[in-house]
């Protein structure tokens, strides 16, 4: 018989880009943004890794279309897999804002970010980005 795991989720994570090179970084709640990412577990400190590197692959797939990015904030969140061993089952990143003019860029920019974030591309479970 497997053994279930008690269900624990991670985070929110909030990242945020403002145009400039200095990201922020919020637990929980978005309003105390840091400088530096939450460090409560390590698994909040991956999470904030994968978001940092999700929003750096949307800057660079911004410049590759030639599309001016507004500011906007990445919020992730992760749950633990109901059996063992214990890991991260799926983790989800939502993108927050309208961070380009062109709506029909932004699932492009969104798949090539994802494509080239070299965060998400070693995660062993499922990533799944969306939009709001």
């Amino acid at each position: 018989m497997a053994m279930k795991l008690k269900p624990k989720t991670f985070g929110p994570i909030y990242v945020f880009h403002d145009g400039s090179d200095q990201m922020k970084f919020a637990f929980g709640d978005p309003a105390q943004k840091t400088d530096h990412p939450p460090y409560n577990t390590p698994v909040d400190t991956m999470i904030s890794s994968l978001g940092s590197c999700i929003v750096k692959s949307m800057v660079w797939s911004a410049a590759q279309h030639k599309a001016e990015l507004h500011n906007f904030h990445v919020i992730v969140t992760a749950v633990k897999a109901a059996d063992l061993p214990s890991r991260v089952g799926k983790i989800s990143l939502e993108v927050v804002g309208k961070f380009v003019d062109d709506d029909a860029l932004v699932p492009e920019i969104i798949k090539q970010a994802k494509s080239v974030c070299t965060v998400s591309n070693s995660m062993n479970c499922e990533v799944e980005i969306t939009t709001s």
